[in-house]
């Protein structure tokens, strides 16, 4: 590939006489002075760009890719997580004492929304230590292996206790007796456990390796590009894709399973003469997974822009994976301020549409008090 020759360029360019205030503009950025942020854009002077390209253009898209990061990054997932944390430190506290005073006879879906909150907690802390380690040191190896294993636990988390919530709404209403006997506090801690579990297995490997992509030079362990990055690129996304759309499905199904059985019951008893007690009960039934629904909706809109996310990288991964090859220098953020701005739109997006879910749900929690 052809680059400027800045030499011959720059004799070329002390030819001219240029007016008071270009002068200290270097030729590179003529064509955009109100771009140039003197002194701190001199670094890129001597980067040398494509024959047939813009400098302006690139530094553009550099000033672009880093107010973007300042406001989208850090400002509003910031206020948004702050919030967050708030309602759901004081949802665990109130879930806790409950538990504790109540015991195994405390409603057992307590267990999932507090392992929910406990989760939505850790990632809080985890993204407040990617965004000081971002401000102080910069986006690094460590910094992209918390941020990825954050999205990774939030999103198996929250899938596995919506799986959960939905089942046990299930069968609390279709087969209550069944329910009673073999439900039990002791195995809704359990499934918790086991839902963490693997949760933060997968996570850490999405962590460790997926990071690898970025920053492969100072990655702790080896993963080339058509070997490991790609292939795991591909299993992140068909796990993610596979976990959402089970999670829609298996509720989907249910729903329309206890619609039909709401429904045949009410059939049976519209001649009556009188309200039968399994009316209002079908009734309580029908308004409870009308609410949980509004659950299931805010959880498809935060997973499914995250699953699109994803694709989106995975479409990109050739190029990404250019952001983790040779040092950081000034010149290398130059020339690929474009490619950092498409990241940092993916992360960002992720990140607020999470955020908002997180609280959403929250605002939704109380739903399904009368079943379990």
């Amino acid at each position: 590939m052809d680059f400027i020759d800045s030499t011959n360029f720059r004799n070329t360019f002390n030819n001219f006489n240029f007016p008071p205030e270009f002068a200290d503009i270097p030729w590179e950025f003529q064509n955009c002075p109100n771009e140039f942020q003197d002194p701190k854009d001199r670094k890129y002077n001597n980067c040398g760009v494509p024959f047939d390209a813009d400098p302006c253009e690139y530094l553009k898209n550099l000033h672009l890719a880093k107010e973007f990061r300042t406001f989208f990054l850090a400002v509003i997932p910031l206020v948004l997580s702050i919030i967050a944390i708030i309602l759901n430190l004081a949802f665990a506290i109130i879930a806790t004492l409950v538990l504790f005073k109540y015991g195994g006879s405390s409603k057992k879906r307590y267990t999932f929304l507090l392992s929910r909150s406990i989760s939505t907690i850790t990632a809080q802390i985890m993204f407040y230590i990617v965004l000081m380690t971002w401000k102080t040191g910069g986006f690094e190896y460590s910094s992209a292996t918390i941020f990825l294993l954050v999205g990774g636990l939030s999103f198996l988390t929250l899938t596995g206790t919506y799986l959960a919530l939905s089942t046990l709404l299930y069968f609390a209403v279709v087969h209550p007796f069944w329910y009673r006997e073999h439900i039990t506090m002791a195995k809704c801690i359990i499934i918790n456990v086991v839902i963490w579990v693997i949760s933060i297995t997968f996570s850490v490997c999405v962590g460790i390796y997926g990071a690898t992509l970025f920053y492969p030079q100072s990655a702790p362990i080896r993963c080339e590009y058509y070997n490991c990055q790609l292939p795991l690129a591909i299993v992140i996304t068909i796990v993610l894709a596979v976990c959402y759309f089970t999670v829609l499905v298996v509720y989907i199904l249910m729903l329309l399973r206890m619609r039909y059985r709401n429904a045949k019951i009410l059939e049976e008893n519209k001649d009556n003469n009188f309200e039968d007690n399994r009316n209002g009960s079908v009734k309580r039934n029908i308004k409870a997974m009308n609410r949980l629904s509004f659950n299931l909706i805010s959880f498809a809109f935060s997973k499914l822009t995250l699953l699109i996310v994803c694709i989106v990288a995975l479409a990109n991964l050739d190029n990404l994976k250019t952001l983790g090859i040779g040092d950081k220098n000034p010149c290398k953020t130059f020339l690929n301020g474009k490619l950092y701005f498409q990241v940092e739109l993916l992360a960002s997006i992720a990140a607020i549409i999470w955020l908002i879910a997180i609280a959403t749900i929250f605002l939704l929690s109380e739903t399904d008090k009368k079943h379990f």
